[in-house]
């Protein structure tokens, strides 16, 4: 990357003393279009004004998809002013469906819904291409479909709720809550898991997978955090191969109790010590929902039904073959010569914890926006200082899928510091997504400030949901371009 002095190029006019830089398309200096994005909101902090030709540089209105370069201006060559140049919700919606559309033809999707709230007001809601394909049935915004692993984050939320409560520990040895459950020893001493460590998938406890060989390439990693725009395709194909080859994952047996799922894992070994390594577990949910039934004294089933009511999550359902679900959307895959097809039937009672849920994308919304309202006041579904701990990164919840994420509680958590010359950017958000038989999603929080929020706004920042009926997808990227979008849209 070139230095400082030849990133930007301007000009200006005498009329009104405007600085506007240009942009082309050639390959010199390559840029994301976010670095440029976070430069333009930095002068406009300062109160410099930045005006760019609309059809180049209203970079997040274009949605420009590939990347773009710069030439040349110093830094004190960008002047005050006190006009600015924002983007308007109309020409984010635009943007909006640009994205959308790109992704669902790269990855030939059959139906894709999308959700977005800015500052807790519905800002955008649409549906791309069929819930159904065989009887021509489109996707709408209260389409519902398989949530996969994003029902980790939903149950994070009850988990959170009787910690604070004063109803469980965090520290204490799961045995505590589910004495079924068996001693653990690993290389030759005893290993005590806490719920903290399953929360953070720091309990050693395996995945689907049941042959430490396979730890490295069967991943559910996309699952947690953000994937690194280019790697994003590779660790999907990784996880297609592995996961979607696994039998374990396409299970199709009813599971009648929380208690008989934990029979698929409970006696297998540990892959790692507690606490040491960040390893990915779905079962380690299964065995989180154990805790929960045990200190309820309800099923896990029932009480995240009351949990949905509660919340006004009026389309979050079990993902239970038998009952009649309106709306709900069938699901498909891609063959190894890339032919549509249906997907195969499973049942997913095994993990209703870990990825067991179905919503639509206007539900995850609000559920998304009862868990930002909860960060930013100090009167929401939990506490403030809950929501900042289950959001703040955990150590040793690295992983080689993105260098800057990493997992809280629940939620995979992106917190980091960007320089870009002399133009410094700080991201936080948090998210998760899923990949399940027939499905991908994603659900992306990204607030605006850490501090209590007042005046008439209860919420400041962009909830983004995204939900697939194609397994295999990477949803977190245009999630998250998507969410930068809407946050450059000005009153």
């Amino acid at each position: 990357m070139s230095d400082s002095s030849s990133i930007f190029s301007s000009s200006t006019s005498s009329e009104d003393s405007v600085v506007k830089f240009k942009f082309s398309e050639t390959k010199s200096t390559i840029l994301s279009k976010w670095i440029i994005t976070d430069y333009l909101k930095e002068q406009r902090k300062a109160g410099r004004l930045v005006e760019v030709p609309l059809a180049t540089a209203n970079l997040v209105a274009s949605a420009l998809e590939s990347t773009v370069s710069l030439k040349s201006v110093k830094k004190n060559e960008v002047f005050a002013s006190n006009k600015l140049q924002s983007i308007t919700l109309n020409e984010a919606v635009q943007a909006a469906n640009k994205l959308c559309e790109q992704v669902k033809n790269d990855f030939g999707i059959p139906g894709l819904v999308v959700s977005v709230s800015v500052d807790g007001i519905p800002a955008y809601q649409k549906g791309f291409g069929y819930a159904d394909i065989e009887n021509h049935i489109p996707c709408k915004s209260n389409t519902v479909m398989r949530i996969a692993s994003i029902s980790k984050s939903i149950t994070m939320a009850v988990v959170a709720k009787l910690f604070q409560e004063g109803n469980l520990s965090f520290d204490k040895p799961v045995q505590d809550y589910v004495p079924e459950f068996p001693e653990k020893h690993f290389n030759g001493e005893k290993a005590e898991i806490t719920l903290r460590h399953l929360l953070s998938h720091l309990s050693g406890i395996r995945h689907y997978e049941k042959v430490t060989a396979l730890v490295e390439t069967s991943v559910e990693t996309p699952s947690t955090v953000s994937v690194p725009d280019s790697s994003e395709n590779k660790t999907q194909d990784a996880k297609l191969k592995n996961e979607y080859g696994n039998q374990e994952f396409l299970l199709n047996s009813y599971f009648d109790s929380v208690s008989k799922s934990l029979a698929l894992f409970k006696d297998d070994e540990l892959f790692y010590k507690p606490g040491m390594k960040y390893h990915y577990t779905t079962h380690g949910w299964t065995l989180v929902s154990a805790v929960v039934e045990n200190v309820v004294k309800i099923s896990f089933p029932t009480y995240m039904k009351t949990f949905f009511h509660e919340m006004g999550l009026k389309n979050t359902y079990l993902d239970e073959n038998k009952p009649i679900i309106y709306n709900r959307a069938k699901y498909y895959i891609r063959n190894a010569s890339g032919r549509l097809e249906n997907a195969p039937h499973v049942d997913n009672s095994y993990k209703w914890a870990g990825g067991g849920f179905l919503s639509t994308c206007d539900d995850l919304v609000k559920f998304g926006n009862a868990m930002l309202y909860s960060y930013q006041n100090s009167n929401g579904f939990l506490h403030r200082d809950t929501v900042k701990m289950i959001w703040t990164p955990v150590p040793n919840t690295n992983h080689a899928s993105d260098k800057d994420g990493k997992y809280g509680m629940g939620w995979g958590v992106i917190l980091s510091q960007n320089n870009y010359a002399f133009c410094k950017s700080n991201q936080f958000y948090v998210s998760h997504s899923g990949g399940a038989a027939g499905a991908s999603s994603v659900l992306l929080i990204l607030p605006r400030t850490d501090e209590a929020v007042t005046g008439d706004k209860p919420v400041r920042g962009i909830v983004v949901s995204m939900i697939a009926n194609l397994q295999n997808v990477g949803l977190h990227r245009t999630a998250l371009e998507i969410a930068k979008v809407f946050e450059s849209v000005t009153d």
